[in-house]
Order: C-alpha cells, then structure tokens, then sequence
C-alpha cells in the first residue's frame, strides 16, 4: 500500500498517479469520446441555425463553436445536450481512473482495464446521475420560488401571506443557493465518491452534501492547489510533446526540404487557432509558406490533412493526462477528506470487507466439505456390506 498521509501532502500524489498507461488510455478514451459526440451535436446545432457546412467547416474544422453565433433555441437544446454527454462520459472514465488509482494505492499493481470495464459497468450511474438529481433538486426549489411569487399576486391575501412566510422563503432561497455550490463540487466529488467508496446513487447525494458542508476550507484549498499541480504538469507534458515534433519537423524535414514545410503548414490547420499557435511555432522554427509557394501536389495535401489528425490526436494525449491527474485528484481528495470528516480510512475499511469476503468463502469450502465427509463414509459402509 502507498503511503497516505490523509492531508495537503496527499494532492500532489495525484500527478505521479496521473502519468500511467491504464488511465492515461481511459483518459484519453472519455476525453476523445465525449469530445466526438459533443463536436457532431455542435455541427448539428449550427447546421439547423442556418449555417452552411462548407462556411463552418472552413471555420472550425475539428474544433466547432457557438461563441458569439446567434442561433435559435433548438439549437442551444441541441448544443447544450452535446455538452452534457461530454460531461457524462468524462463522469463515468472518471469514476474508472480513481478506481485504478485507488486500487494502486492499496497496493494492487494488476488491477486491469477489463475489471474497469466490470466496475463501470455496474457502478457508472450513480457517477453520472447524482450530480444531475442535486441539480434537479435546485430546479426543484427554484419552481416553488416561482410558483410563490405567483401566489403573492393575489391581492391582499398573497401579499399578506408572503410577508409573514419571508423566513421560510429566506430559508429555503438559502438552501438552494446551497444545492448550486454542491452541484459544482459534485461534479468532482460524485466520480471520487463511487470510485473509491463505491457508493450507491444515495450515498453518492449525501456524501456530496456532506463533504460541501463539513470540509468547505480543505476542498476548496486543495482543489485549487490540483488545479494549480495540473496546468503545471500538463504545461510541461504539452512543452515535451512540442520538442518532440519540432525534432521530428526538423530531422526529417533535412532530406524532405520543402514538402515537409508544406505537409506541415497543412497539418499545423487542423489545430485549434487559440491565437499564439503561429507566433509559438515561428518561435520553434515552424515557418509559414514563403511568399509564392503553392501547395500543388495533392499527395502533400492529403498527407497534410493525415498529420493534421494525427496532431489533433496527440494534442487528446496531452489533454488527456491533464484529465487523467484531476481526476485522480479527486479520488485522493476525497479519501483526505472523508478520513477527516469520519475519522475512516477507505483504504482499511475496503481491506476489512475483502477479508471478510474470503474468510467467509473459506468458511463455506469448509462447511461444504464437512457435509461431504459423512456421505462418502456412508457409501463405504453401504459398499462392505
């Protein structure tokens, strides 16, 4: 077992976890497969918007988005169901890293992706769903805040009634204010939860609220200090990954001269334009085009866009270790925090169940052989007769 020290210490664990083959690869699954279905949704928003493909794909190519365009509301429904299977999908792989992880730290080095499988496949939904029945509970308490104030329209009556029932309209406003910040954390906690405890969808609710309400300095510091471990880590990792290409950029491009700057100037499109790619890359020697250059061959063009999806891909694998440590994170939070709200270790107490299983397997193989003993004394007996 990895020695847990159940305090700040701990969080920094989580980049060391984090830069493993099993949850890198189902980082970069949930990251890659989510993102997917969140990019057809949001090509489905803007099309049904109005706009022509050919305009969007010229646009966004891989990476589409809806800031600053005007659509119409069923768009946003399309949009926004996009975003929610993204976050469904980043849910439940979560759930599944903290689990490898967690398993790591009591010292089970073989736990594979095939018992992820398994664990997933009867633990995701209470992952997934219990952020979505807290956020259902504020929407809950927002229509009855609604429905009050209609009441209050009633003249004399409502606002005499609304007047004397301010208190318990103030108290409930404040537990729905309450209900949004631990949907936010639930996010974050309800993976953590069901991957290390493996709690039910109840549970799951409870020890959300339970964690917000009792550990809200610790989870906000050591939250922020995550986040904080993770951009760094993954800042680095994306600073490695840029060194290699432009090695290989450079290397091969020795003997390839101007098709590799051409195929490169083609690929370097299919990344997102977050503004510095241009500067940072004529910082790394990646020139564009001299003036006059033409991209003629339709062999480069094609290879062009190949490199391209291979960039995009290697751009998840960046990604999804940034993933991978916050959500490993989250697993180590939340042991620290459920030991320092409980007073219990989840890593002793998983133990315990565990002995207690086998214990009582060998308990029943005993039982089973003691009930044999007598029939095979019995056929002896039967037989010297």
């Amino acid at each position: 077992m990895s020695k847990v020290y159940f305090d700040v210490r701990d969080v920094a664990k989580a980049l060391r976890l984090g830069f493993s083959g099993k949850k890198m690869a189902l980082g970069f699954v949930g990251v890659v497969v989510g993102y997917i279905g969140y990019a057809i949704l949001t090509y489905l928003a803007l099309l049904a918007g109005g706009h022509p493909f050919g305009e969007l794909w010229a646009k966004y190519r891989f990476y589409p988005c809806v800031a600053g365009t005007s659509l119409p509301w069923y768009s946003w429904v399309i949009y926004g169901i996009g975003v929610a299977f993204w976050v469904l999908v980043l849910l439940a792989t979560a759930a599944g890293i903290i689990k490898i992880a967690y398993q790591q730290l009591k010292g089970d080095e073989f736990y594979s992706l095939g018992d992820v499988k398994k664990f997933l496949r009867k633990n995701w939904k209470a992952a997934v769903v219990s952020p979505w029945i807290i956020l259902a509970v504020f929407a809950f308490l927002i229509v009855v805040g609604i429905i009050i104030g209609l009441l209050g329209r009633i003249p004399y009556v409502g606002e005499l009634g609304f007047s004397l029932g301010l208190p318990v309209v103030f108290g409930g406003s404040l537990f729905a204010v309450f209900t949004a910040v631990v949907f936010g954390f639930s996010l974050m906690l309800s993976p953590a939860v069901v991957g290390t405890a493996e709690e039910d969808t109840l549970e799951t609710i409870v020890q959300s609220f339970s964690t917000v309400w009792n550990q809200p300095w610790r989870l906000v510091l050591y939250e922020v200090l995550l986040g904080i471990y993770v951009v760094l880590a993954t800042a680095l990792l994306g600073a490695f990954t840029i060194a290699a290409l432009w090695l290989v950029h450079w290397v091969c491009g020795l003997l390839m001269g101007d098709s590799m700057v051409k195929l490169t100037h083609v690929a370097l499109g299919y990344l997102p334009n977050f503004g510095f790619w241009s500067a940072l890359w004529t910082k790394l020697g990646w020139l564009p085009l001299r003036e006059g250059a033409e991209i003629t061959r339709a062999t480069v063009q094609v290879s062009g866009v190949i490199a391209g999806i291979w960039l995009a891909l290697i751009l998840g694998f960046v990604l999804s270790y940034g993933w991978t440590s916050w959500s490993v994170g989250q697993g180590v939070i939340y042991l620290v925090l459920r030991y320092k709200k409980d007073q219990e270790n989840l890593l002793e107490r998983k133990e315990r169940e565990e002995e207690e299983v086998k214990e009582e397997a060998k308990e029943a193989e005993k039982e089973e052989k003691t009930e044999e003993k007598p029939e095979e004394g019995t056929e002896g007996s039967s037989s010297e007769s």
